[in-house]
């Protein structure tokens, strides 16, 4: 390189500092304080269509203690493993030239694309618009999305999102699953999706700062998501077959399509704190998850109680054996029954359930993203040889 004087490395440190400027106006989050300083391959760009505000500009730490498990988790713990990362909700991902440019700024290894509606945008955007092209897009597929678009939106939704699952899974580079269930779904279409469960950490709460006690002979606790597609009205109907002293309590929103099914003996608790939501789950006797599936994030929460388990006879079989570690059925009435009568086979259930199924701590299941990313990353690839 020809050093033509002081002029030439005058307008060559103002081009740079124009560059970093370019660049810090493109990329204004700062890094979370709890990241360390990563290998220059560890970069990975999470997109997803969260509509938060906080979404782009909340640190790592911040995400991570509003809500510890999922992608905030995995992302917390990659930037204390020195990734460094970065995210794109739904004003920059639904926004081609917007997604594009984020992408040239932070120049990520892995693009993480997570959810249905904006999980195609990187691949257009690799293809046609980005100047940075080295990186891989792997899609986290938690999710059958024609199911919960068919609930949302009919037929045609449901429809739609059949293709557009079809085209995601195919298209993406390499596929991330928490669901056997999904796994085989892709492998029917060529694609051998990577499997990394859900994790749970171990629960710490304080009972003496619990506000909720429960009551009840038997107590049967649901917490999370009761929309239509979660079958939590199936539930709710069971209990009106049964004796009043059974009580059936669910944490979360309140969805009012469930007051025709309900009964005196299901309690809405509504929102609760997360000290008290977890001091629910231990007064619990039975643990409930009624949607028809064989992944969600309160499955391994559930197991950490080492409770009987109580879910819906579908595609849960794929994570537990029916009658051995869990109870699963169609006719709930029958299996409350059971399970009340029964105070031997819900201990037998719990205890078989904490020998056969392992639980990973968020720190572990980032272990294993980790591990995961390098071996695809082209940058580490690079790296390597």
């Amino acid at each position: 390189m020809f050093d033509h004087g002081p002029a030439s490395r005058s307008f060559m440190a103002n081009r740079k500092c124009i560059s970093c400027h370019l660049r810090q106006r493109l990329h204004p989050w700062p890094l979370s304080k709890d990241e360390v300083t990563p290998m220059p391959e560890n970069r990975i760009l999470l997109v997803s269509s969260d509509r938060t505000e906080w979404f782009e500009s909340a640190s790592n730490r911040e995400q991570f203690e509003r809500f510890p498990y999922s992608h905030y988790a995995i992302l917390y713990h990659l930037a204390q493993k020195g990734w460094k990362t970065c995210r794109a909700g739904w004003r920059t991902s639904i926004r081609l030239k917007s997604l594009a440019q984020r992408i040239d700024a932070f120049q990520p290894s892995i693009i993480y694309t997570y959810g249905s509606t904006v999980a195609l945008n990187p691949l257009i955007c690799r293809r046609y618009l980005c100047k940075w092209k080295a990186f891989k897009i792997i899609h986290g597929w938690d999710d059958l999305y024609g199911d919960i678009w068919g609930n949302l939106a009919g037929w045609p939704g449901r429809i739609l999102m059949n293709v557009m699952e079809r085209l995601i899974i195919t298209r993406s580079d390499h596929v991330v699953t928490l669901s056997r269930f999904l796994q085989q779904r892709g492998k029917g279409w060529g694609v051998d999706g990577h499997y990394i469960p859900n994790g749970a950490d171990i629960p710490v709460f304080d009972r003496s700062a619990c506000s909720i006690h429960l009551e009840g002979d038997m107590k049967l606790v649901y917490t999370g998501d009761q929309a239509r597609w979660k079958r939590t009205a199936d539930i709710c109907e069971a209990m009106r077959h049964v004796p009043n002293n059974i009580k059936l309590y669910l944490t979360g929103r309140r969805y009012r399509y469930l007051d025709k099914y309900a009964s005196d003996n299901c309690i809405f608790l509504g929102y609760v704190s997360r000290n008290d939501q977890l001091c629910v789950m231990d007064q619990a006797d039975v643990l409930v998850s009624t949607a028809d599936q064989d992944c969600n994030a309160k499955l391994q929460e559930y197991l950490r109680f080492k409770k009987p388990i109580l879910g819906y006879d579908g595609r849960m079989n794929l994570f537990f054996k029916n009658g051995v570690n869990a109870l699963l059925t169609r006719d709930y009435p029958s299996a409350i029954m059971t399970l009340f009568n029964s105070p031997a086979l819900r201990a037998s259930l719990a205890e078989q359930a904490a020998r056969d199924i392992p639980i990973y701590t968020w720190r572990e299941i980032a272990d294993q993203f980790d591990a995961f990313f390098a071996s695809v990353s082209p940058a580490s690839a690079t790296h390597r040889a």
